[in-house]
């Protein structure tokens, strides 16, 4: 079988960073602390629980979303990823984050008392199937999407991104 064509599509570019850093920084300021309050509404106002869901989500996923079958297979967070996913650990999470690794195993115990991550061995831990369907995450993606797209509209409108054609 061909592998898939890829579409050539609009990138953004810098305009002249120089120019633009300030309105940058504003704008993925606000953007920060946006994202930021949204992650501690579902981290009991922890932001290093948020940071180490977070961390675990990519870790467990990420091999599939390099494949590009599974990446088209689960690029739907409506799709149920289940047992596809490879564990992480407290060392690969402490790593990830930079955060040490006694808090790390802390919170990651919090996380399964919370229903969020679950155990599957020793050292074995991926994200509860269905977690991410449920109502609590589904407002999240939809309002960190509208947030980015807010980021990326300022950055437009303000001129420090501009579009380039494809090529």
């Amino acid at each position: 079988m061909p592998a898939p064509v890829r579409k050539k599509r609009f990138r953004l570019a810098h305009k002249d960073h120089d120019a633009t850093s300030r309105l940058f920084a504003m704008a993925f300021g606000r953007y920060f602390q946006r994202v930021c309050r949204l992650q501690r509404e579902l981290s009991q106002g922890d932001i290093d629980l948020a940071i180490i869901a977070g961390a675990a989500g990519i870790v467990v996923t990420d091999a599939l979303m390099r494949d590009a079958t599974q990446r088209r297979d689960f690029a739907d967070i409506r799709t149920i990823v289940g047992e596809r996913q490879r564990g992480c650990n407290a060392l690969s999470l402490a790593e990830a984050t930079g955060l040490p690794r006694e808090t790390v195993r802390r919170k990651m115990k919090q996380l399964v008392e919370m229903g969020i991550l679950v155990r599957r061995g020793t050292r074995d831990y991926v994200w509860q199937p269905g977690v991410l369907q449920s109502p609590p995450y589904q407002r999240l993606f939809e309002e960190l999407s509208a947030e980015t797209l807010r980021l990326l509209n300022t950055c437009l409108e303000d001129g420090i991104y501009d579009v380039d054609p494809p090529a």
